[in-house]
């Protein structure tokens, strides 16, 4: 079963397209608001995923595989390369 975890803002308009395209694919995500820790999110995810400069959101990450914002996620489910990662 796929699983991913989004990193979003309460006022992000990609993060709101993000978990409209997860539903779609019927992706079980685990969202984590990072409202009040946006700053510390970033550096854990620079240095968890060896990813420098991270500073948007949505960050997704699905089976444990770091994909990256929205446009990125949309950009591999468009290519087909979304169906690698997913199960």
């Amino acid at each position: 079963m796929n699983k991913a975890i989004i990193y979003t803002l309460t006022t992000c308009p990609y993060c709101v397209k993000a978990k409209k395209l997860l539903k779609m694919l019927d992706v079980n995500f685990e969202e984590t608001n990072c409202d009040d820790s946006f700053d510390e999110m970033c550096e854990n995810l620079s240095q968890k995923y060896n990813k420098p400069g991270i500073s948007t959101v949505p960050q997704i990450i699905i089976n444990d595989c770091y994909i990256g914002g929205y446009d990125d996620l949309e950009h591999m489910y468009k290519t087909k390369k979304l169906d690698e990662i997913l199960h």
